[in-house]
């Protein structure tokens, strides 16, 4: 199972919505904020802005996912992203 992006609406990357990271951080609370799960997003934003999932972190934010799809990528490289929800240990995952 690899990773997944989900492309950023214009408010999130503008700053004004944070419905998915808020609704994202309800779920990773609720299964006790496992260490092999983390939301993050381009550390650089952009026209292309995108939250990405770790592997596990997309099973858990299937509820949330209804409205958004998400599409396979690579798995991003830890100098491109910041971590938005999860545990510190969640940064060994990336590349």
């Amino acid at each position: 199972m690899g990773w997944f992006s989900i492309k950023m609406t214009e408010q999130e990357a503008l700053g004004i919505s944070n419905s998915f990271i808020e609704s994202f951080e309800k779920l990773f609370q609720a299964a006790n904020t496992p260490e092999n799960v983390g939301l993050f997003c381009s550390l650089q934003l952009g026209t292309d802005d995108a939250y990405f999932l770790s592997p596990d972190a997309k099973k858990l934010a299937e509820p949330a996912l209804a409205m958004r799809p998400a599409t396979a990528c690579p798995r991003p490289s830890k100098k491109d992203v910041i971590l938005l929800v999860g545990n510190e240990s969640a940064l060994k995952l990336l590349s």
